[in-house]
Order: C-alpha cells, then structure tokens, then sequence
C-alpha cells in the first residue's frame, strides 16, 4: 500500500522547481543551482543546525522568485541590477504560504549588505540575527555565482572571486560567511562543481525530509503561483482547473489520495507555460502559426519539470496530457484512446471546462448553453470523454461553483499584489 506520510521528498521537489525556474530564461541557468551548492556547503562549514541548513538552501534556490514578474525574461545581469526589488517581490510571493514564511523572510533580507542587517539584529533581536546570517550567506553565494565567467577556466578565476569577498567582509558580507566560503574555496572540486555540476548538492543531502501528499499540495499550490505570477490571464487558470478536476474525481468516485494527486496536477498542469514568452500568453487575438508552435511545447516541459519528481507518477501523466485527445489529434505526446486514463480524461475536460468559463481581460467568460455546445462538440469529434462530461453537465452548479470560488481567490491574490509591488 502506498505511504502517503512519505510521498516524496524534498530533494525531488526542489530540483523540479530549479529545473522550472530555468524555463524562464536559459540565461539564468545554472545560477540558482550554483547560489544553493555554494550556500548549502557555507552553512555546513559554519555548523548550522540542520533546520538552518536546509532553510540556508531552500532560500538560496528560489532566491531569485520574484524575477519571474517582470515583463519580459531577464538575464542574470538583469535580475541583479533589480535585485532590492527582486527579492522584494519574492519575498511577497512567498509570505503566506505555510512552511515558507522564514524562506520569505530570508529571501527579503538576501540583497541587504551586511551593515543593514547588523542594525536590524540590533533592533529587533536574535530571529533577525539568525535570518539575517543566512541571507548574508545567501547574498555572498550569489555574488559569487555572477562573478564565474563562463567562458574562462573556473580554477582561473577563483583568487579573484577570493579577493573580492574578502575585500567585501564586515561591509557586504557577514564575517563569518566570508571565513567558512574562504575555506571551502581551498578545494579544487568545489569550483568544478560550481562550473559543471551544481545541482551535485543534491547527492549530499540525502533525501533531505520527507513529505507528505497533504504536504506536497502546498509545494503545488505555491508552484501554481509561480506559474499565475507570470500573467494576468493565467492568474486564475491554475486554481480553477485544481478545483474543478478534484471536484469531477470526487463525483467520479475516486480515492482520497488521488483526489488529492488531481488537485496537485491541476495546480501544476500549466508549469510548462514558464517557457512561453509573456506577450504570447497575453495576446488577446489569434495566434500565429508560428506563436502556437511555441505554447503547444508547454505540455511538454510540464512532462520535463514534473517527471522526475518521486511520487509523482500519477501527477506527472495527468498534468503533462491535459492537452491530448481521445482521437489522438492532441500535443504534443499524441496519447490515444484507452492509453489515457480515468485522470488524465478528468484533467482535459477541467482544462477546457475552466478555459472557456472564466473571465479574461479580453473576454467575458462563457454562458451555460455555450459550454454545454462546445465540450457536447468536443465528444462528438472524438476528443473528450463523454461520460465525464455527462458527470460534468449533471453537477454543473457544483463544478462550476468551486472552479469559480478558487480561480477568483487566484485572481485576487494576484491583482492585490500587483498592487503592492506597484
């Protein structure tokens, strides 16, 4: 029997969100891995507690969170010049999620220079002293990571790297984080790993912890956010599609473990959207030929991001196939038929379903007899499942009325911070 106590664990979970992260920019890749490798070892090397240490590279890796608002992708240079901002903004995104709240803090403190945050464990005692430590290892990992020029032998540049932190200690950078980093710069393979193989932290920490599929929704609905952040017109998406494919498995008469796995794999179905250009995804008329190639690959990554994460089997192929077609006229995959289970066909139907009934900038959503024509059509052409959309239009208030609910929680949050960061 299945242990939902233990799921999955942190360690997968993390180098999905790394690998997702990269979909944004190819630019910034690498960048988070190396920020985490290098902050991961500077708190060993100082004898954090365990806690700390994993909080140190939880923080390290989505430091750069907020990055993900802004217009258009930016490369790491770009990212760096906005950095107040950028850790602001994470620090936002990631503020009310359970379990995140010390990430978020670390996240806001990560571009202050050590002086800042010296007054501030002054004013406001031992927590900020603690958090503010590890931003500054944080902040001094990520310096470092933008000071390796790719195009020159590592080995090569680490004196000068050394130089600079060195030069940057008591002012920029905590003390102590410079002492333990000028030691662990000693070592020839630590700057190997950080030119060709950063996310090797990962065969050092073990599974980190476990985490429970109760658990694993968090990590889902705040990837969902992650994915809701890059636009207005996905804000809602997310959400509503989580609500109504968990409420049509449930009417389904699924278990409560899978519809706990439906509603990860509602939140997470469109990740692969990272990859697509914000002015596609915001384009209020019809795309080109050439702009719908680009969004048909977002299946695709989703499958890329998702797969490898233990556990997630079921959640992998129900997120990744929301686009495929009974007939095998979907994309990107081509699944057909009987190939696509009971999840998958919930989760194609959610898709449309939440598509064409919610609110765009640039469109009302649709009336009831204009839902019931196009997903009636869709069974006609052999794409849907017919039963499901029988489940569907005899709950029709049910489902509608919870994709409705979360998709405008989704929106409000979005608006409301966008608000903020203005």
């Amino acid at each position: 029997m299945p242990d939902y106590e233990n799921f999955t664990t942190m360690r997968s979970l993390l180098v999905s969100v790394g690998t997702a992260m990269n979909l944004v920019n190819p630019d910034v890749e690498n960048h988070h891995e190396q920020t985490a490798y290098l902050s991961y070892f500077i708190a060993r090397e100082l004898g954090l507690p365990e806690e700390d240490v994993l909080l140190t590279l939880y923080s390290a890796l989505l430091h750069d969170i907020g990055s993900i608002v802004v217009e258009q992708p930016q490369s790491v240079a770009e990212i760096e010049r906005n950095a107040r901002e950028v850790s602001l903004v994470g620090s936002r995104m990631l503020g009310d999620l359970p379990y995140f709240e010390d990430v978020a803090n670390v996240i806001g403190f990560s571009q202050s220079g050590w002086h800042d945050t010296v007054r501030c464990a002054i004013e406001e005692g031992s927590s900020c002293e603690r958090l503010g430590l590890i931003a500054s290892i944080v902040h001094l990992a990520d310096v470092v990571s933008l000071l390796i020029k790719p195009e020159e032998r590592v080995l090569n540049q680490s004196r000068r790297i050394c130089d600079v932190a060195k030069a940057c200690a008591g002012s920029e950078f905590s003390p102590q984080a410079v002492e333990a980093f000028l030691r662990i710069a000693e070592e020839e393979y630590v700057w190997m790993d950080l030119a060709h193989n950063p996310t090797f932290w990962t065969y050092f920490t073990g599974d980190l912890r476990s985490v429970s599929l109760a658990d694993t929704i968090v990590y889902a609905k705040f990837m969902s956010r992650v994915i809701d952040y890059r636009s207005p017109f996905t804000a809602m998406h997310s959400a509503g599609v989580a609500s109504a494919a968990s409420k049509l498995a449930e009417l389904a008469g699924m278990s409560e473990p899978d519809l706990m796995k439906m509603e990860i794999a509602g939140h997470l179905h469109d990740i692969g959207k990272l990859a697509v250009p914000r002015k596609i995804l915001e384009k209020p008329g019809k795309l080109t030929n050439e702009e719908f190639n680009i969004v048909k690959e977002h299946p695709y990554y989703t499958s890329l991001v998702l797969y490898p994460v233990e556990g997630f089997r079921d959640i992998w192929f129900w997120a990744s196939r929301h686009h495929e077609k009974l007939n095998g006229r979907g994309y990107p995959f081509h699944t057909v038929g009987d190939a696509l289970d009971t999840g998958a066909r919930l989760m194609a139907v959610a898709d449309i379903f939440s598509a064409i009934t919610e609110e765009r900038p640039y469109r009302s959503g649709m009336s009831r007899k204009q839902v019931e024509s196009v997903l009636s059509d869709n069974v006609h052409n052999g794409a849907i499942c017919g039963d499901i959309v029988s489940l569907l239009l005899e709950n029709y208030d049910e489902v509608d009325g919870v994709r409705d609910k979360y998709s405008r929680i989704a929106g409000k949050r979005y608006f409301d911070s966008m608000g903020t960061a203005a």
